[in-house]
This record gives structure tokens, C-alpha cells and sequence, in this order.
């Protein structure tokens, strides 16, 4: 599936566009600790295996401490700003407890608009705007502790649809900040090369927040925070720590095209409890974030 390189945010009720004061563009930066999530992936394209585990690239021209805006779209003269972030996190998954301890790593560029909106532009220049490394699968294919080899699973996230936030929402820490459709690709010979849980027909939404959820049961209420640090480094470069992005309202879906013709599918739902209903599932995403003029980075890369 091929995305738009452009998405609109949707009217918040937040200040007209301006040069805004570094506590007000801190928040912005704040959104990219998703990975992801995951997480997480907003990449020019929406793809799966190799692809997702290629690596931001770095720029000779560009100074060693802004090596992460590398593949912002300053190409494009309306985008205003850089976003780059890096997160990691734990995603539980009914029984299964997945952690991203390798950086789930974030790039993309800000268009901002007199209504106080934003738009998001995605990186023009062939590479994923989000690189999600894979994790372990506790149990591998068969649920046993330790499992090595051929029965090892590995656990991608990744983009499967365009994603929306909200500044409103993230700066009052009130509702979804970042939504994300997203499938999680299994890794594993036995398994093949187009294994997921959830498809783009039916994804797992994040519906992230940096304040309180309202998850339905057994779940109970958790709480992210908007960040614990903000700085301004000698570029300009507004560096964030501390945020926190929750949900575990979600649901997550069965399994797809896991072995010839999906014969595996249901072994691999019996095993690991898919369809896993909402109220059972949870992802917490941790991460730092850097907003860069977006004037300062085309200065490097021109």
C-alpha cells in the first residue's frame, strides 16, 4: 500500500499559526515519541519486512548532534519544521508482553497553517519516515521458554494506514493525541514473509494519549505524561524527555497469512489468544524528541 506523502490534522482548538515560544512548539515535539509505536510506521510507504528494517541515514553535511533530521522533507518549502524522535516501550498483547528496548526512531516534517492546524509530509526521499526494529516473541512459534532457532518469532510493528493527531489534545492531555492503524509482521521461516496480526482491512488502532485512558474491563485507567524536560540546544533544536504515550483500550485482531496459504493461522491464534479483545491489551511508549527549524536543516542539506 502506498500512502500519501501528506496528511492534514484535523481543526483543534489551539492558537493561530505563529512563531510560536519554545514551550509551545515543545508539545509538537512531543508527538513523535510513538513509535508507535509504535508505534509506530510513517513511512513513505507502508511495507513490511526488509524495508521497516532499514535505518535512518546519516548526512556527512550535516553536524554529528542533528544527524536525526537527515531525512526530513526540506525539499519541500512549506514545511516548517523537523520532527525526529526515538522510543521504547513494552506492548502486551492478552498473555504476551512484547519490549522495544532498540529505539523505535521517528522523522517526518510540520506544515503549519493559519487555523492552528498542522499538516504532516513524510520523507521524499525513499526512506521510511518510522524504522521499527523487531522484537521477540516470548515462547517463539510454540510457547516454549527460551525458544531458539527455527521456532524463534520475532514481532514487527508497522504502519498499515494513515495516522491523525491532535495538538489539542496532546497539550491538554485530554482524548487521542496520536491514532495509529498498525499490524505487527511475525517473523519466522515456517511462517513466510507475509504473516501479521491485523491486515490494512483490519488493523489494531492505537489510539494514544498522554493523559488518562478509559480502557473497559478487566483493564484499569492508566496515565502518560506530556514530558518531564525541555531544552534548546545551540541549533535551535528543541530537545524533549520524559514523554509518555498510553493505551489499552485497544483490540487487536487474528492472524494473516501466516504459512502456505494461511494454514498456520489458526494454530498461531489458538496459541497466542488471537482475536485478543479490548480491555486485555496495553502499550506504553517511552521516548525523547528533537524539533528542528526546518530553515536550519536545509541550511546543511540545501
Amino acid at each position: 500500500m502506498t500512502l500519501n506523502s501528506t496528511f492534514s490534522v484535523s481543526p483543534t482548538r489551539v492558537q493561530p499559526h505563529r512563531r510560536r515560544r519554545p514551550p509551545a512548539v515543545a508539545r509538537l515535539a512531543l508527538l513523535a515519541t510513538v513509535p508507535a509505536l509504535l508505534a509506530v510506521a510513517l513511512g513513505a510507504q507502508a511495507t513490511s519486512g526488509p524495508a521497516l528494517a532499514s535505518t535512518i541515514r546519516s548526512s556527512s553535511a550535516l553536524p554529528s548532534s542533528l544527524q536525526e533530521f537527515a531525512n526530513c522533507p526540506v525539499n519541500n518549502p512549506k514545511v516548517n519544521y523537523c520532527l525526529a524522535a526515538a522510543s521504547t516501550g513494552t506492548f502486551k498483547i492478552n498473555s504476551t508482553t512484547l519490549t522495544e528496548t532498540s529505539p523505535i526512531k521517528l522523522i517526518l516534517g510540520l506544515i503549519g497553517h493559519s487555523n492552528g492546524t498542522y499538516s504532516v509530509v513524510l520523507p521524499d526521499n525513499g526512506r521510511p519516515a518510522m524504522v521499527a526494529p523487531p522484537m521477540n516473541v516470548p515462547g517463539g512459534l510454540l510457547g516454549i521458554p527460551g525458544a531458539s532457532g527455527p521456532i524463534a518469532v520475532t514481532a514487527t510493528p508497522q504502519l498499515v494506514g494513515l495516522p491523525t493527531f491532535s495538538l489539542f489534545n496532546l497539550e491538554t492531555t485530554k482524548g487521542t493525541a496520536i491514532s495509529l492503524p498498525s499490524d505487527v509482521l511475525l517473523g519466522n521461516a515456517l511462517l513466510g514473509t507475509t504473516c501479521t496480526v491485523g491486515s490494512p482491512t483490519a488493523p489494531t488502532t492505537l489510539n494514544l494519549t498522554d493523559g488518562k485512558t478509559h480502557p473497559p474491563a478487566p483493564n484499569k485507567p492508566i496515565t502518560g505524561s506530556l514530558g518531564s524536560s525541555i531544552k534548546v540546544d545551540k541549533y535551535g533544536v528543541l530537545r524533549v524527555t520524559g514523554t509518555v504515550l498510553v493505551d489499552n483500550s485497544f483490540a487487536v485482531p487474528g492472524t494473516a497469512g501466516c504459512g502456505p496459504l494461511g494454514i498456520l493461522d489458526p494454530i498461531i491464534n489458538q496459541q497466542k489468544g488471537f482475536p485478543s479483545a479490548a480491555g486485555t491489551n496495553t502499550v506504553v511508549l517511552k521516548g525523547s524528541s528533537g524539533l528542528a527549524p526546518a530553515s536550519v536543516i536545509r541550511k546543511y542539506l540545501g
